[in-house]
Order: C-alpha cells, then sequence, then structure tokens
C-alpha cells in the first residue's frame, strides 16, 4: 500500500462520521491535527498538489468558527474525491504516463514541452486545422502548398547516405503520376507498415527536390482495400510541434488523453448562463476540439468559433474574471485611513487651478475623491485620452494625502517622463508641497539626502521611475501610490509598491486608450473612471499621411513653422544605423536636418543620452532655446511643450496606431492647432488601413479598438508589455471580445453570493491553480 494510499485511509472513517453532522467536529479537528504534518511532508508521501489544496481547504473551512451543515457540506464536497483508492490515477493532476499509450519516452518528450499532467495534455489545444476532406491527384500538387491525396506504394525502403545516415524512401502512386515520400527518423515505424502495394492516404507539405516534387515526413494512414475514405478522420488537429514525438504520435495521444480524461473536467460556468447560449458539455467540447467530426466547418474551427471552442473559451474566462473579482474582494475588505479630501489645503489648491477642469475631469475628482475618504485603500485606473488632464487629478489626490500629514509617490516608467511629472506639479504646487525626484540616475550621494528628507518628513511628494521599488528604499508614512502607464509594469510591481506602505491608496493611470475587453482583462480588479473631453479651446491635431517623395514639401511646412515661433518634433523609428534594417535612423537624421534646416536651433534626444544630457536637452526644449526636437519614441507619452505644433514621423508604417496617436498628442497642446505629418510607405494593406484610420479619427478609444481588430490583443500589447497580458490557453481577446462582458457579469453575480466561494470549493481550488500565482492574488480568501 501506497503512503498517499494510508493517508487516504486514515481520512475515510473520520470524514464519513462528519457527514453525521455538527456533533463529531471534535473528530474532524483531530483528524486535521493528524493529517497536517503529513501534508508538511507531500512530496515525501507522494499526496498530489491537488490533494494538499483541497485539505487545506477543508482545513480552512473547519476552523472558520462552529461548523453548520452548509460548512460541512463543503467539507465533504472538498475531500469527497479523495476518499476514491484511484484518485491519483483518475485525476486531471496526474503524470501524462498514466494516459493508455504513453510511455516513459513520450512522458519525456512532453515533459519537454511542459507538459506533465492529464490537465497539461488536455488543454494542449490545436493551433491549427488541416481540411482533408478534398483529395487532389498526384499531378495536381503543387510546391509551397499542403496536399491531401491516394496513392498506392509502388517502391519502399532504406536509402543509405554518407556518415552512416540513412532514410526511409516510399515512392506513392495514382494514375496520374507519382511523388516520393521521406521520413529521416522513426524509420523501423515506417519499415514496418509501407511495403509495395499498400494503400494510403497522405497529407502533408509538397516540396521541390531537384526537378521532381517529394514529402518529408508526411502524415499517412494505412487503407484496406475496401476501407471508405468517409470512415477516416477528414478534419485533422494540427499541434505545435514537440521535439522527438511525429505529428501523428502527437495527435494520437492527445486524443487518447481527450477520450479518457475529459469527463474528469468540471465545468464552473453557471448553469443559466450555459443553458442561454445552448453551449454543449465541457468534455463534449474538448474531444470535440481534439477529433473535430467531418460536419464542422474548419474556417470556423480555424477561428476557434465553434460552439465547442465557446464553451472552452467561455470557461477559461470565467475563471480569470472569478479571480479577478476575489482579488477585488480582497481589496475591499483591507482597511486603511481615510485621506482629508475635505480638507482647507485640497480646497485651496483646487481653486488655485490656472484652468477649469472639463466635466470628466470633475467626475473623475468626484470619483476619486470618494475613494479616499473611505476607510478602505483606493485601487483606481483612470484611462485618459491623450490631453485630458489626468496629472492634475493625480496632485490634487497628493495634495489630499500631504494634508493628512502622508506621503505621496509617483512612478513613472521612464526618467523623461518622471522628470516631466516633476516640472508639473513643481508648476501646480505651493511651497506647502516640497517635491523630490528619484530615477536610476540619481547620484548616490543626492539619493542619501532624499531618503535623509524622507526620514524627516519634509517630501510631500517623491516622483521616480522603478528605482523607487528598491527593497533598500523606505517610504515612511507612505499614504498615496500613483502609477503612470500600468501597461508598462506588472501586477506584481504595482503590489511591491503598495507594500511601500501601510494599505496606501492606489491611483493607476494611462494615457493609452484601452480597449473595453483588455482593461476588464488587464485591470479587472481596479474600478475605471474615463477622460474622453479635452479641455476647452483645445483642437484635434490634422493629421496627413504622406510618401517618402513628400519630403520637399514637408521640409517646406517645417520651415513655414518655424517662421512663426512654433517648434517642431521629428521622430526616428531608430538611435541609429542599423545593418538589418533599412530605415532612417535619428542620429543620421538630425545630421541631414542641420544642413538642411541651417541657422535654426536643433537637438537629438534618445534613450541612450547620459540622463544630464537628457534632461539638458528637454530643458532647451521647453525653454524655446532649441527649435527642432530630433527624437525616438522617447517623447511618445509625458512630454508637454505648449509652443510645440508640428510633429513628423519617420517610417510611420513601423508604430502602431496607439503609439502613433501617442506621438501627436504631443503638439497642439497649447492655444495654437497642432499638426501631425506621418511619412511612410505602406507595404501591406493592413499598414495602409492603420494609417487612414488615425488620419480620419481624433478618438484614442476608437483608434484603439480599431488597432486591437486588426493586430490582435499580443500584438496590440507590443514588447513592452509583454508578460502583462493573462497566458490564455484558448480564448483570443479580439475573437470572443462578445464573451467578456457577459462572463464578467456572471462571475460578479457568483461572487455577490458567494464572496469567499465557500459553497463552490473546486472552483476556488481551480482559479488558484489557474491564475493564482500569474495575477499575484495572494490570499483571496
Amino acid at each position: 500500500m501506497s503512503r498517499f494510499a494510508r493517508v487516504q485511509g486514515a481520512l475515510r472513517g473520520p470524514l464519513e462520521r462528519a457527514r453525521g453532522g455538527p456533533e463529531v467536529l471534535a473528530r474532524v479537528r483531530d483528524l486535521r491535527a493528524t493529517l497536517e504534518p503529513a501534508l508538511r511532508r507531500g512530496a515525501e508521501l507522494a499526496i498530489p498538489p491537488e490533494a494538499r489544496q483541497r485539505f487545506s481547504r477543508a482545513a480552512e473551512l473547519l476552523g472558520a468558527g462552529e461548523p453548520d451543515a452548509d460548512r460541512l457540506a463543503a467539507v465533504a464536497r472538498a475531500l469527497g474525491p479523495l476518499l476514491d483508492p484511484g484518485w491519483p490515477v483518475r485525476t486531471l493532476e496526474a503524470g501524462t504516463e498514466r494516459i493508455a499509450g504513453i510511455g516513459p519516452k513520450i512522458a519525456a518528450a512532453l515533459a519537454r514541452k511542459e507538459i506533465h499532467s492529464v490537465e497539461d495534455l488536455l488543454f494542449f489545444l490545436p493551433r491549427a486545422y488541416e481540411d482533408r476532406r478534398q483529395l487532389v491527384e498526384i499531378e495536381a500538387l503543387e510546391v509551397g502548398r499542403p496536399a491531401c491525396f491516394e496513392g498506392r506504394v509502388t517502391r519502399a525502403g532504406v536509402v543509405p547516405l554518407r556518415n552512416h545516415r540513412r532514410f526511409f524512401q516510399a515512392i506513392v502512386a495514382d494514375r496520374t503520376g507519382s511523388v516520393g515520400l521521406k521520413w529521416f527518423r522513426g524509420i523501423a515505424h515506417f519499415q514496418d507498415r509501407i511495403r509495395p502495394g499498400v494503400r494510403l492516404l497522405v497529407a502533408g507539405d509538397v516540396r521541390r527536390y531537384r526537378f521532381a516534387k517529394e514529402l518529408h515526413h508526411p502524415d499517412v494512414e494505412v487503407l484496406t482495400d475496401d476501407a471508405p475514405l468517409e470512415s477516416l478522420p477528414r478534419i485533422v488537429a494540427a499541434y505545435s510541434a514537440v521535439e522527438g514525438l511525429p505529428p501523428r504520435t502527437l495527435r494520437r495521444v492527445v486524443q487518447a488523453c481527450s477520450a479518457q480524461a475529459s469527463d474528469l473536467l468540471e465545468a464552473h460556468l453557471p448553469i443559466g448562463f450555459v443553458d442561454a447560449r445552448a453551449l454543449p458539455e465541457l468534455g463534449d467540447s474538448l474531444r470535440h476540439v481534439h477529433c473535430p467530426t467531418p460536419s464542422l466547418d474548419p474556417d470556423e474551427l480555424g477561428l476557434r468559433r465553434t460552439p465547442y471552442h465557446t464553451r472552452l473559451v467561455a470557461e477559461e474566462l470565467f475563471l480569470l474574471q472569478a479571480g479577478l473579482e476575489l482579488r477585488r474582494a480582497a481589496l475591499a475588505r483591507r482597511t486603511t485611513r481615510p485621506l482629508a479630501v475635505d480638507s482647507a489645503e485640497v480646497r485651496e489648491a483646487y481653486a488655485s487651478l490656472p484652468f477649469e477642469l472639463t466635466r470628466d475631469q470633475e467626475r473623475a475628482w468626484r470619483e476619486i475623491r470618494g475613494d479616499l475618504r473611505r476607510p478602505h485603500p483606493m485601487n483606481r485606473l483612470l484611462v485618459g485620452d491623450v490631453g485630458t488632464g489626468k496629472t492634475v487629478l493625480a496632485f490634487l489626490a497628493a495634495v489630499a494625502a500631504r494634508a493628512s500629514d502622508g506621503l505621496a509617490v509617483l512612478l513613472a516608467p521612464t526618467e523623461i517622463l518622471a522628470e516631466q511629472h516633476l516640472r508639473t506639479f513643481r508648476g501646480l504646487a505651493g511651497p506647502g508641497m516640497p517635491t523630490a525626484l528619484l530615477t536610476g540616475s540619481t547620484p548616490p550621494a543626492e539619493r542619501r539626502e532624499i531618503a535623509r528628507l524622507l526620514g524627516l518628513g519634509e517630501v510631500a511628494v517623491l516622483l521616480g521611475t522603478h528605482a523607487l521599488l528598491s527593497e533598500g528604499l523606505e517610504l515612511p508614512g507612505l499614504r498615496l501610490v500613483v502609477i503612470d502607464e500600468q501597461h508598462r509594469f506588472g501586477v506584481a510591481q504595482r503590489q511591491l509598491a503598495e507594500r511601500k506602505g501601510d494599505a496606501p491608496h492606489v491611483l493607476v493611470m494611462t494615457a493609452t486608450p484601452i480597449p473595453r475587453t483588455l482593461a476588464v482583462t488587464l485591470f479587472g480588479d481596479l474600478d475605471h473612471s474615463l477622460l474622453r473631453e479635452r479641455p476647452v479651446g483645445s483642437t484635434p491635431v490634422a493629421t496627413r499621411v504622406v510618401p517618402r517623395s513628400a519630403t520637399r514639401q514637408v521640409v517646406a511646412l517645417m520651415r513655414q513653422t518655424l517662421s512663426r515661433g512654433e517648434q517642431i518634433y521629428v521622430v526616428y523609428p531608430l538611435v541609429e544605423e542599423s545593418e538589418k534594417q533599412d530605415l532612417s535612423d535619428a542620429t543620421r537624421g538630425f545630421e541631414r536636418l542641420q544642413k538642411t534646416l541651417a541657422g535654426h536651433r536643433l537637438a537629438l534626444l534618445h534613450g541612450r543620452l547620459d540622463p544630464r544630457e537628457r534632461a539638458r536637452v528637454m530643458l532647451g526644449f521647453a525653454s524655446g532655446q532649441v527649435e527642432v526636437l530630433v527624437s525616438t519614441t522617447v517623447i511618445e507619452v509625458g512630454v508637454d511643450v505648449a509652443n510645440a505644433t508640428l510633429l513628423v514621423v519617420q517610417h510611420a508604417e513601423r508604430f502602431g496606431l496607439a503609439q502613433l496617436h501617442q506621438l501627436r498628442g504631443r503638439v497642439g497642446r497649447g492655444r495654437r492647432p497642432g499638426t501631425a505629418i506621418l511619412i511612410g510607405e505602406p507595404a501591406s494593406e493592413g499598414a495602409s488601413r492603420r494609417l487612414a484610420i488615425l488620419e480620419g479619427s481624433a478618438s484614442g478609444f476608437e483608434i484603439a479598438e480599431e488597432d486591437l481588430r486588426i493586430r490582435g490583443a499580443g500584438d496590440w500589447l507590443g514588447t513592452r508589455q509583454a508578460g502583462h497580458l493573462p497566458e490564455l490557453r484558448l480564448a483570443d481577446l479580439v475573437r470572443h471580445a462578445e464573451l467578456v462582458e457577459p462572463v464578467r457579469e456572471a462571475a460578479a453575480r457568483l461572487l455577490a453570493h458567494d464572496p469567499g466561494l465557500v459553497a463552490h470549493p473546486t472552483l476556488r481550488a481551480a482559479i488558484e491553480r489557474r491564475w493564482g500565482r500569474r495575477l499575484a492574488f495572494g490570499s483571496v480568501a
């Protein structure tokens, strides 16, 4: 008997007695005391992780006070499956070698692909589907295209090569011609199956070798002479390659797993949601996704829009949204000291603003003020289109923190943006709001002085970059954390900033309008405020897309702009010349423009400059001493120079729509209208469509939605934000956008009735297993 089997035997009797009512609670508590030391030795006792999770959940339920019938029923639901002597074999946590047909070699190959358990293999989902319903004749095979055809083997055998290498070759023919098939691995397997006279169904990519066509490692099915083709799989799942496993073997083991284990899956979607959409059963859905029937539309399969895909997608999104709701609930239960939002200091700061707030700003300030006066930490996302004025709301919140004898911290992703915020805060603040800047470039002596002033409480607002998150930096009295451009940080970094204080209020800001489907996925644990309205008197930036041949006209426009005393940004995609990309770079562009615009003051700005030089350049441009700023995308956010009215972007087709929208937000920020000239030679219809959308729309929200549809969620986020979108196995936030909101509402309704998921322990376990570490839920009970 295994050690875990003995644990199961010890568990069975007390649990059965516990089902009799509260009077046997003492026996269950005795069991808990007995098993806790054993569970600490879980690996030694071969106790699967899910078993440990289920027992921990039961112990938590039993320790929550005097049990009632509902709580004991929840204990039984959590522990019941463990009573089955075969449980380790028949669970999603079981190793892949438990599946019939998977031996040590296949299990090892799967493990190299991070596929360790039955659940991992079940959700190793097809990347595409091959339609094999239409057979072609061999004469019609096209090089470079996949094909499926039937033929008979005329010749087969092993062909030797130099260096003791060899391959297996078969010649297959039909009435129109013949073609060669070659396998360089698994030769013995094919020697046994493929002999002259055998009838084959062949599928694979056709390639050219000298003057003939051939297929390498095709997928073959041996047919009996009387076998109807209709009886074979005709729409075949294609999976990402697993080293050491031929595609056919991989497909066989995944489908075997699906047939044997899909019934182990526990559905979590509410029955009402499933019935309202007539969704199929969960196990059936997984089987059909892995083994599609010929009646399914291959296009719908490829787009993951069959009813079976929809069920799996909805389940995945439900787990994610329920996890986010758990995190929201956990955050809402934390307590903190309210901030003095109604103090004389805040009223004076509000009255001293050099402009009137827009209606959107007023509404957002009411929402922020309402959060700050409650005894629970604020967790709010402020999404504002370019030029809608988010920073002033952060400033007012910082004044409230100062009025409460607390410290406010503003975290920015770049030093340029942090420096811009410092200038803005100092321009708005009075003498009672001392500010400081701390970045990776801050000299050690200055860093020590800032730490000393923080300890004395003589800093009201500390602005900076990731340096603010360093372990050695103490932030005494931290009451407010403002994170700008949150999409460039992760949830873990946000939580690290929060841990610098005693449950501080958190305001997250972004100037990138986030499509709704992404907002409720990336930031579903935060309350949302939106700023769409631009300040009174501001005008949309006129945007024109021009070819590179229009350089002379663009230079003429630049000269006209400079003659009016206005300033110009010129943006390049690269800092320096690259051998790999035929693109103009900022360094050479700067040198050319110095000659073209002789007599005018130009400066070069990019992320590789020394911080002091970068600050000198920015100060020169802000003061008007520099007339033309030649730059990379470091000016994308935060740079605010009212006299800059013209933006010229080189190779505009290399930028995303949202990024171009951010760049053009750098001009037209004063009383004079702004113009953005996008110079580009789009090589595809998609690139042309992106630039045309930007030319025709001034709304960042519309542009972001369209950009998401064109590029997909992963590309839309870009490499700067990699890792911040949860790793979804199947759901696509573009293709399945219509499911996100109803699934979120269903999760919210469930959590409203069962906030701790006491009545849904398997759902809670599934959330923590699937999303807990990735989304940093921590303890969400």
